[in-house]
């Protein structure tokens, strides 16, 4: 599921979200800037809303949980991987593997360098192999990718890699421990201001 960023005030959906996230959640939030903390909350809510579409009912924001040393998680499922620009933000969510998830903005105008894309294509790759193993960004040239950018190798475990087209100008991958048959892209409005 993905969505475009908006600049400005943030919506009172998303602000009812942060009263809902645990304390320490929302002190870390709080001391964000105020878009970075918007992203993170836009991406918060389109992770219960891939939750929900996945269940067939609403997700409760109290399952969620931030362990200090590893991802998000929602208890009791599904997996989710969740990742913003400055502007778009997605988050990807699976029933049954735990997942990571990657984008980031290229520019896609006439100047844009395929260099520059092949950059952020192995950049992604790399992101979100770490992020489907729980690792940080310090690992990030322990991973290993193959020629096609289809597998990637942290710490002798072997995670694949798809390609996920999202808008014009981003390029982001998923990976997942095991070959992901399908990915089917959603593109949500977030919730208006009022």
């Amino acid at each position: 599921m993905h969505a475009r960023l908006r600049d400005g005030a943030v919506p009172e959906a998303l602000a009812l979200l942060m009263a809902r996230l645990p304390y320490a959640k929302r002190l870390d939030l709080e001391r964000r800037e105020p878009g970075a903390r918007s992203a993170s909350l836009a991406g918060l809510w389109l992770a219960l809303e891939g939750a929900a579409r996945l269940r067939g009912r609403a997700a409760d924001v109290a399952s969620l949980r931030f362990p200090a040393d590893g991802r998000p998680q929602l208890a009791g499922g599904p997996f989710f991987s969740i990742s913003h620009g400055l502007t778009h933000v997605a988050a990807a969510v699976c029933e049954s593997l735990a997942i990571g998830f990657d984008l980031e903005e290229a520019d896609a105008g006439p100047g844009s360098s395929h260099g520059v894309r092949q950059k952020l294509q192995r950049w992604t790759a790399t992101e979100a192999a770490l992020k489907a193993a729980g690792r940080g960004l310090r690992e990030a040239r322990a991973v290993e990718l193959d020629a096609l950018l289809a597998t990637a190798t942290l710490a002798g475990a072997r995670y694949w890699l798809s390609p996920v087209a999202i808008a014009t100008g981003v390029v982001a991958h998923l990976a997942a421990p095991a070959a992901v048959e399908s990915v089917e892209v959603v593109e949500l409005d977030l919730p208006a201001t009022t």
